[in-house]
């Protein structure tokens, strides 16, 4: 098989925050889903369906100093903050640009940890709720 070029990889990866242009996010993750619910009556197999409601979630892992931005962007207690947009753009030179926008965020938790000659002590992973559907390459989910 031919090869075709560069191909998304995490250095075409840009997130945007808050407080612009992340540059010590490690690890990003989101996704949404709106489940469907057989409806049985009279026999075996499914005379229709029912759907659930959208939910989106994500998570994230941020360089402390990082973390320490957003914090700051977003009043000073991520608990307390307004739903916020992330942003996450793919593109490089061989493939065309795709935009993700998770609109409406809210952190759920914080994790931290340090240990023993870690290189990264400090690091924050958050986890958010995504109250508004995401768009994916701006096409809304739902």
């Amino acid at each position: 098989m031919p090869v075709n070029g560069n191909l998304y990889d995490w250095e075409s990866v840009e997130i945007m925050l808050p407080g612009g242009l992340a540059i010590g996010v490690t690890e990003i993750s989101y996704n949404d889903e709106r489940a469907i619910e057989a409806r049985y009556g009279k026999g075996a197999t499914p005379r229709g369906w029912g759907r659930k409601n959208y939910k989106a979630s994500g998570s994230m892992s941020l360089d402390r100093d990082e973390f320490e931005r957003l914090r700051a962007a977003l009043g000073g207690a991520v608990y307390k903050a307004k739903p916020f947009p992330i942003i996450a753009k793919y593109g490089n030179d061989d493939q065309p640009v795709v935009v993700d926008t998770l609109p409406d965020c809210m952190v759920t938790k914080q994790d931290t940890s340090g240990k023993q000659e870690d290189d990264n002590t400090g690091a924050v992973k958050l986890d958010f709720v995504i109250l508004s559907p995401i768009k994916w390459n701006d096409k809304s989910a739902y």
